[in-house]
């Protein structure tokens, strides 16, 4: 009788054992799904951590800029026969002097607007034909007034990077040449009339200094509408648009 009674207490034993388990799985189950109040959950501070939450506002800067440049001409055509600007034009020297307004999204990223009113002077290039005829081109002169945007990424508390592009219009001066002509002399002729034109640039600079004060290295490219026709010139001359690359460097004052 003995012998019958322990196996049935082992059994019965195993079976309530079983039955607390599986009520305790459920409540482990249940409790880790449960939503619990914010209270029950430990804080970053009761670990010993500490949570900080900053908002930057936008803030507003402005930059004067004085800026020197070279600008090398591209080649499209001033003449009917091939002869490019390149051909007439070498090098042109300019100056611009800029403002801008950025507002500062973040500490690292400004965007904002630019004003920009130059000078530049192509030097005239000597023409040698064939037939031995020649003709010195005078030197070409423009001014410019540019609006357009810009952006601005801080690399570090002493280099920036920004872009630009913009539009406004272009003064072509008067232009003249002196030469050979079939032989026959002729001094001062009217090469270009003065005209206005639309400009559009774009570029980037590298900005070197302090937050207030920067000395910047950039490069751009500009496109223009062509210089005009003079009234001492044949049909023959029929400049095209003008397109320039541009080296510059510049001095900045962020105030």
């Amino acid at each position: 009788m003995k012998k019958m009674l322990l196996p049935s207490l082992v059994l019965a034993g195993a079976l309530s054992t079983a039955a607390v388990a599986q009520d305790d799985a459920r409540v482990l189950w249940a409790d880790l799904a449960a939503t619990r109040p914010i209270s029950s959950v430990p804080s970053a501070q009761e670990q010993g951590g500490q949570v900080v939450e900053e908002w930057y506002t936008p803030k507003l800067r402005g930059s004067l800029s004085v800026i020197g440049r070279v600008s090398f001409p591209g080649s499209t055509n001033v003449t009917a026969d091939g002869l490019w600007y390149s051909d007439f034009f070498d090098v042109g020297w300019g100056v611009s002097l800029q403002a801008d307004l950025l507002s500062f999204l973040t500490p690292q990223w400004a965007v904002g607007g630019y004003l920009s009113a130059g000078w530049d002077e192509f030097t005239g290039q000597t023409l040698h034909f064939f037939n031995g005829d020649y003709a010195s081109v005078g030197n070409m002169d423009q001014t410019s007034v540019i609006v357009g945007a810009k952006f601005l990424q801080r690399l570090s508390p002493w280099v920036t990077w920004e872009g630009y592009m913009g539009g406004g219009l272009v003064h072509y001066g008067r232009t003249t040449w002196s030469g050979v002509d079939t032989g026959i002399p002729f001094t001062d002729e009217e090469l270009f009339k003065p005209i206005n034109r639309g400009l559009f640039e774009l570029g980037g600079r590298l900005g070197v200094g302090s937050r207030t004060f920067q000395v910047q290295f950039g490069f751009g490219f500009r496109w223009m509408g062509g210089a005009a026709r003079g009234a001492d010139v044949s049909n023959l001359v029929d400049p095209d648009y003008l397109y320039t690359f541009i080296l510059d460097l510049g001095l900045t004052v962020r105030f």
